[in-house]
């Protein structure tokens, strides 16, 4: 095994411990992750095309947005075409929940902003994602 690997592996590990895991107001990241993106769809979106765009499976995104929705942070509108189908969109309370975590959620990604500068930034968020789709590649 090789040391380099290892410091890597660690360095990584590191990068995850320092992005926080515990939500604002105890509400889990993942659950807020689920909010913000709701929130940033024009459209208000289906679980099926929310768990294609965050790259989750559509069984996470069900798992997320109970409690949101028993929280009344989001409401599902059932399509009148099919029964089966719905949408999701923020509730009045779900755009000031939104509003009132947006610092806290945003503060590690604007301090690596601030940091980096914005083209080593986007330098980072680019390397990002293409280290994500060839891990996900690796999956299959």
């Amino acid at each position: 095994m090789k040391l380099r690997h290892l410091q890597i592996n660690q360095t990584l590990n590191q990068f995850s411990r320092l992005t926080p895991s515990d939500g604002a107001e105890g509400r889990p990241v993942a659950q807020q992750n689920l909010l913000f993106w709701v929130a940033a769809e024009p459209v208000p979106p289906t679980p099926t095309e929310l768990a294609e765009a965050m790259g989750l499976s559509k069984a996470a995104i069900t798992k997320m947005m109970g409690p949101l929705i028993d929280d009344q942070l989001l409401a599902k509108t059932i399509d009148p075409d099919d029964n089966r189908s719905f949408t999701l969109s923020l509730t009045e309370a779900g755009k000031q929940a939104v509003l009132e975590m947006s610092d806290d959620y945003f503060k590690p990604m604007n301090a690596l902003r601030d940091g980096l500068g914005k083209k080593k930034f986007n330098k980072l968020i680019d390397l990002l994602d293409q280290a994500n789709e060839v891990l996900v590649g690796a999956d299959d």
